[in-house]
Formats: structure tokens, C-alpha cells, sequence
């Protein structure tokens, strides 16, 4: 049975697990739900109850459903979906076919980046050779200082520009619109793993439920465009390593610029590696105690299990590394591509076995997180490892 839209609404949003990525308003092919205040709201009809869809209940759709990061299948049951064809190894942190540390080699991606600038090189390199034609990033608002908004990127040097993190959410989902309208077929996504799940869910999903019998053929080929379309435009999938992340106005407004006194055009950029690090322009560091500024997570990061975006082609962060970038290789096209920046000698790569602090690290926050996520009211489920799970090789 396919999940439906009273669902979504009831059992996601209405109980606080939505993530905000907005996949679900991306793909509505009927302007049902809307985008309002980082949640999807019902505006077909104000009158009508905020779980109630017409469509869904008289011809059917449920399109927005089918790509939930919350809903239906997690990231645990669309592994073998995904890496069927891959000969692959199965840890704590999910599929993967190798684990290293890497850095850039250029000064000017080095000098922009978090940490290794694996995510940028990636990028622009895809971008040089033709390999993509865009790429879906998080860039900061022109108008709004250390406030990310999701953006399509079609140059290296909009690429570069577009390095760094800020710990805050942004919706890089709604870019995929952006890549559409500007008619992108190789899509190179980078975003956090409930990010990346919606995706993998528009790839994969079999959108053969839409053709129930009560439909026209035109209105089951509008609805499956929509469901599958933003999917098929994306050739590469980067997935950010993340526990969770910070709420914009109580972190960045509320603390740091008014009670810390920091205006935020004064940031350069911005950092967590067991506290909150704040790179001024002038040069100055200033820290927040990483215990402090959890106080202002998302309440909503605890429903996920999957810190290291399992689902991604190649996964990249900074866990337990300075100036490194944890690079997990998970399937055969990431291999390739990762292979390729290799052989031309754009990053430096170490085993991991050299880095064993991060590694170790990256196990017990891998496992940490899998074992967070509450069982919603009414289900049974529970973020349970298969078979083969659980070790490292």
C-alpha cells in the first residue's frame, strides 16, 4: 500500500517529525500544498481540514507522499533498491565500497571550503568535463547574512562560491524546480540525508499506483511526471554527513547577533568540530560550547536515523578531521567519479586507517543516531539494521 497525503499530513507534520525538505510540495502536480513557514500546508481550499486532499481522495494522486523522508520506506529498506548492481560492503553507516580522507589540492576551493573541499571539487570538476550541467547547492541570500537558500549552480565559479556550511536548514529539494526550468538533464544534488532520501524515493519509486482505473491517461502522465520527473534530472548524489542542525533565528539571531553582539555580515564562515566556531572577517575566532548550542537544535533532526546519508552516491564531512574530508564511496558510479579526480590529481586521499580517532567517531555518531528516532503514534516500526548490518570491513 502506498502512503497517502492524510497520512503526511497526520502522521508527519501534524506530529513534528517533518523535516522541511519540501519534496513533497515539489512534486504535487495539482497545487495542493504549499511551501508556508518551512512546512507544507494544505491552500487548495481554505474551508477544508489541513489533511484533506481532493484529489487524493477522488481520483487519487498522493504523489507528495510516495517521496516523504518520513513516511513509508526509510533509508534501511531502499539500500538494496539502490546498490542492487553494486559489489559493496555493509557497515554501521550503511553501503560502501571504500572510506578515506581527502583534500583538495586547489587554494582557491581550499580557501572557501569547511574542510577537505571534496563536495566542491566534485562539483566543478563535473562541471568542467560536462559530466553535469548544474548542480543543487546551498548558497547564502544576497540580502540575508548567513541564511542559506537552495540554488542551482551551472558554473565553477558559482560553484566555489556556493562552498562552505552553515548548520542551518535550506530546503535544496525546491532547486530541482530551478533545474527543470532551465531544462537540466545531469543534475549533481548535494544535501543532508533527508534530503537525498527524497530524491532516492523519486528515482525509485514504481509509479505504476497511479494508474487506478479512475483517470485519464493525460492526468496519470502529469502525475507521474511530477512524482519521477525532478528524480530522472539527477545524475549524482552528494550526501553531507549530519546529526542535526541548528534553528536560524535562535542560533544565529537570537544568540549570536543579539546577545553575543556579533553582527552576521561580520561572519565569515562558520564551523562545528565539538564546539561552534565562528570565523569572523576581521580574523577573530569566537566559540560556543557545542552542549550550549544544541539547546537550539531542530526538534525535528531527532526523528532521523541516518547521520551519514546512506543513500548518496558519495558521502562527505568533517567528522573528527581538521582540514580533511571523510569521504565514504558508496556506489559504482561514485567510485568512478572519485577515481577519476584521482588519476587527475585534484585531491589528496589518506587511508582511513590513519585518521582512526575520526573513524571512530564517525561509527558511534552513525550508531547514535540510528537508535534516536521515536516510533510514531500508531506504527510499529523501528529503525532496525538488516541483515549484515552492524559490522565493518
Amino acid at each position: 500500500m502506498h502512503p497517502s497525503f492524510k497520512a503526511m499530513m497526520n502522521e508527519v507534520v501534524a506530529y513534528g517529525s517533518c523535516c522541511e525538505c519540501g519534496s513533497c510540495v515539489l512534486v504535487c502536480p495539482h497545487n495542493v500544498i504549499d511551501y508556508v513557514d518551512g512546512k507544507p500546508k494544505q491552500v487548495a481550499k481554505a474551508t477544508n481540514p489541513f489533511d484533506y486532499c481532493g484529489i487524493s481522495e477522488g481520483i487519487g494522486c498522493d504523489c507528495c507522499a510516495q517521496v516523504c523522508p518520513r513516511l513509508g520506506d526509510r533509508e534501511h529498506t531502499l539500500t538494496d533498491l539502490i546498490f542492487r548492481d553494486d559489489d559493496t560492503y555493509r557497515g554501521a553507516f550503511g553501503t560502501y565500497r571504500r572510506v578515506v580522507a581527502a583534500r583538495c589540492k586547489d587554494p582557491e576551493v581550499l580557501a572557501r571550503c569547511e574542510d577537505g573541499g571534496v563536495v566542491t571539487t566534485l562539483l566543478c570538476w563535473g562541471l568542467r568535463n560536462g559530466n553535469f550541467d548544474g548542480a543543487v547547492v546551498s548558497a547564502i541570500d544576497p540580502a540575508k547574512p548567513c541564511q542559506p537558500l537552495p540554488k542551482v549552480v551551472t558554473t565553477v565559479d558559482d560553484a566555489i562560491r556556493s562552498a562552505s556550511s552553515w548548520y542551518t536548514y535550506c530546503p535544496n529539494n525546491l532547486a530541482l524546480a530551478d533545474a527543470e526550468k532551465l531544462g537540466l538533464r545531469k543534475v549533481a544534488f548535494v544535501g543532508v540525508p533527508c534530503q537525498i532520501t527524497p530524491v532516492r524515493k523519486m528515482q525509485t519509486v514504481d509509479a505504476a499506483f497511479l494508474d487506478n482505473g479512475r483517470k485519464k491517461e493525460k492526468i496519470i502522465e502529469k502525475q507521474r511526471g511530477f512524482l519521477k520527473g525532478y528524480g530522472e534530472r539527477v545524475a549524482f548524489t552528494i550526501g553531507l554527513l549530519c546529526s542535526e542542525v541548528f534553528d536560524f533565528q535562535e542560533l544565529m539571531v537570537d544568540t549570536i547577533e543579539q546577545r553575543m553582539s556579533i553582527p552576521l555580515s561580520e561572519i565569515r564562515q562558520f564551523n562545528v568540530k565539538g564546539k561552534v566556531q565562528i570565523f569572523k572577517k576581521d580574523g577573530e575566532l569566537v566559540e560556543i560550547p557545542l552542549r550550549e548550542a544544541q539547546e537550539y537544535a531542530r526538534p525535528e533532526c531527532h526523528h532521523c536515523g541516518d547521520f551519514s546519508a546512506e543513500l548518496s552516491d558519495i558521502s562527505c564531512g568533517g567528522v573528527g578531521a581538521s582540514g580533511w574530508t571523510i569521504t565514504v564511496i558508496r556506489s559504482k558510479r561514485g567510485e568512478e567519479v572519485f577515481n577519476s579526480l584521482e588519476r587527475e590529481g585534484l585531491l589528496d586521499v589518506r587511508p582511513i586507517e590513519e585518521l582512526e580517532s575520526s573513524m571512530k567517531v564517525f561509527l558511534r555518531l552513525a550508531r547514535k543516531q540510528r537508535e534516536r528516532v521515536p516510533i510514531p503514534p500508531g506504527r510499529t516500526e523501528v529503525w532496525a539494521r538488516p541483515a549484515g548490518f552492524g559490522s565493518t570491513h
